[in-house]
């Protein structure tokens, strides 16, 4: 699993260990921001790293590797650049599948157990913190547009097909 924040050319990322996403199996991932600051002092690299925490499964993981382009991201996240599977040689969806995916605008470090819920889907609007923007991905939705639950920001199928929406979640 990779995650990365900031641009080509301005970024960090963490990535996981091989193997620690189990093929054909629905798993749980959680990516925890604190809000606070990043960005591009070599000092203060793996302080920016640890701004974010990846969860599979309701388990933290710590990443195997991290890499960074110009040592980080100052600027603001960009709304209208926020991608989801995207394989790092290329613009297309890899043998995956989306569900359930949701952002919040707080960290939600605190609230795993309740998020992953041991592993079975439910309302996440229901929680004590509803999440900013929730995208059930495949309740009634329509290729190419997947409409957001709680907010306004729809979520565009980007190099996806109608095949994608999720049917057959756990």
């Amino acid at each position: 699993l990779r995650f990365r924040y900031g641009s080509v050319n301005n970024r960090i990322q963490l990535q996981t260990d091989y193997g620690s996403i189990t093929p054909s199996v629905w798993q749980h991932i959680l990516i925890t921001y604190d809000g606070g600051t990043t960005g591009s002092s070599s000092g203060s690299v793996s302080d920016y790293y640890s701004r974010f925490k990846i969860y599979i499964d309701g388990v933290l993981v710590s990443p195997a590797n991290t890499s960074n382009a110009n040592y980080g991201w100052t600027g603001s996240v960009d709304p209208d650049n926020f991608r989801v599977g995207r394989y790092v040689s290329g613009n297309y969806m890899r043998d995956c599948r989306v569900d359930e995916l949701a952002v919040w605008s707080s960290d939600q470090s605190s609230n795993i157990s309740d998020i992953y819920n041991s592993g079975n889907t439910h309302d996440l609007t229901g929680l004590a913190a509803s999440p900013a923007h929730y995208w059930r991905m495949g309740d009634d939705d329509t290729y190419p547009t997947i409409q957001d639950n709680v907010g306004t920001a729809h979520f565009v199928m980007y190099n996806m097909t109608a095949a994608d929406i999720v049917t057959d979640t756990p």
